[in-house]
């Protein structure tokens, strides 16, 4: 028997397991007869990896369509923080950091365990810097703010301001010919039998139409992850079934599903973490804190610490879930505070007023520990006693429970929590993107389970897998985005 993309599926239970349709909707898709736009490349998702994909075909001159489900574009990538992280940039130099793609994908390496697919930090390093750079010099954006953050050896994230950054793109894709379709939802990818390759995209728009689209070059698919798909969710992270969600509306796993179907490799599902750090019934990213790595210490509802918090926030988060009632609280003091807003203010949004004498509504103070803990509903006696022996470690320099050594990652000395008033943050966890998906090469092309290419499909941002690994950098997802993005419509053009 010869083994096809037409039959891969039929042939192997397990292989079909992979995927997440059944084997009668896993069946490639003939194109049609006549399609309703011819382009060089089709893009399945208009947030901030399919613009940036756009954008970079679209300058070298080829024809390019983007399809949108949602009726806006900017996905996740315009709610975000915005935090790029890149390594070797004249900001940095600026200020004296050493930094270089090549320390980037070391510590990306580092956070990931080496769980990640080997050459993949190392083409985002690189890419990064070349997609920052065309950024500022060509779509005239610029970071406001540089910050050291998790998993990152020196300050790294460079935070741009999202909406700015999607409508700079979206008006280079215009001004460069692409065409941008909103309302419709891709479905299915054509594979075209004789040439061996996948030929274009399958779309349903609000009017329940069929519209078919060829893409001569190839199909770029940037729709995200599938943390809005509690379905596609629970089967790869059941433990997070309660987890808020805040990520892109369009967030529903359409992208992987439909690549799946073609025998696409998946990467990292095993890793799918909740960000810790979010204000309870969180709408908003403003309404998110990292306080622990000013030297805040977190707990559980008994009083108890239970993690390394200089550990990144997904860490965190993995710990805090398993937590009585799932419950987390991050406890810090008067000096805590005031340092947080001087030093890392767009960090620390939630506690800009706390100085000024004014205190949120979702933190408790007290002129005791006792007196903040009672009021949070918690063990105030214990979580003296845990911070009493937290201090007397602070001040032996070593964390006698968990070996925290420092603030954040590998940075910052630690700080007693003994300067009244108190405070005390119930914490929660919350879901901002999958990070994980479509395994891609150093040229964004998708890979197959047998580890081969899957000529004509590219993928890149959220609904892509390997990068990671088993942790996360903070501002690697949206320079992955962005980055693997330019890359994918690059190597698209190129294509016969």
């Amino acid at each position: 028997m010869t083994f096809t993309r037409r039959n891969f599926f039929t042939f192997s239970g397990s292989v079909a397991a992979l995927s997440l349709f059944n084997r009668a909707e896993a069946m490639p898709v003939e194109p049609p007869t006549r399609y309703d736009g011819d382009f060089d490349i089709v893009i399945v998702g208009g947030g901030g990896a399919g613009l940036s994909a756009a954008c970079a075909a679209s300058e070298l001159g080829a024809s390019v369509l983007v399809l949108e489900k949602r009726p806006f574009l900017g996905g996740s990538s315009l709610i975000t923080d915005a935090m790029f992280a890149v390594g070797g940039t004249k900001l940095q130099k600026s200020r004296n950091i050493k930094d270089s793609p090549e320390l980037y994908a070391k510590d990306l390496y580092e956070v990931g365990k080496h769980f990640n697919q080997k050459g993949l930090p190392e083409a985002l390093a690189y890419a990064a810097l070349r997609q920052y750079e065309w950024m500022e010099s060509v779509l005239n954006v610029h970071p406001f703010t540089l910050e050291h953050q998790g998993g990152q050896s020196v300050p790294r994230s460079h935070q741009f301001k999202a909406p700015e950054v999607i409508e700079a793109m979206t008006k280079f894709a215009r001004n460069h010919g692409v065409k941008i379709l909103t309302g419709i939802s891709a479905s299915r990818l054509y594979w075209d039998e004789k040439e061996k390759r996948i030929c274009g995209v399958k779309g349903v728009n609000a009017k329940k139409e069929i519209l078919s689209f060829h893409a001569k070059r190839g199909v770029i698919v940037t729709s995200g992850g599938f943390a809005r798909n509690p379905q596609v969710l629970q089967r790869f992270a059941p433990y997070l079934k309660d987890v808020q969600v805040l990520s892109g509306t369009g967030s529903l796993g359409e992208g992987m599903l439909m690549a799946q179907a073609y025998g696409a490799d998946v990467r990292d599902t095993s890793f799918i973490a909740a960000t810790f750090g979010a204000k309870k019934g969180m709408t908003d990213i403003s309404e998110l804190s990292f306080i622990q790595f000013n030297g805040g210490v977190v707990v559980n509802k008994e009083g108890k610490r239970f993690v390394d918090e200089s550990k990144t926030y997904m860490e965190i988060s993995e710990q805090a879930v398993k937590q009585p009632e799932g419950k987390a609280y991050t406890v810090f003091d008067s000096n805590i505070v005031r340092e947080a807003v001087k030093d890392t203010p767009a960090l620390s949004r939630m506690w800009l007023a706390i100085p000024e004498g004014r205190i949120p509504d979702y933190v408790y103070s007290g002129n005791t520990l006792a007196e903040a803990a009672k009021k949070a509903g918690m063990d105030g006696a214990e979580l003296e006693k845990t911070i009493k022996k937290y201090n007397e470690d602070v001040a032996k320099g070593t964390d006698s429970k968990f070996g925290r050594q420092y603030l954040e990652g590998k940075v910052g000395k630690l700080v007693k929590i003994e300067k009244a008033p108190f405070f005390v943050f119930p914490t929660s966890s919350v879901i901002f993107g999958t990070y994980c998906g479509l395994l891609i090469n150093a040229y964004a092309q998708v890979i197959d389970v047998f580890g081969d290419v899957i000529p004509g499909l590219y993928a890149a941002g959220e609904v892509t897998g390997g990068l990671h690994g088993a942790g996360y950098m903070s501002g690697s997802g949206y320079a992955k985005a962005l980055s693997f993005g330019r890359v994918a419509g690059q190597k698209a053009f190129q294509a016969n």
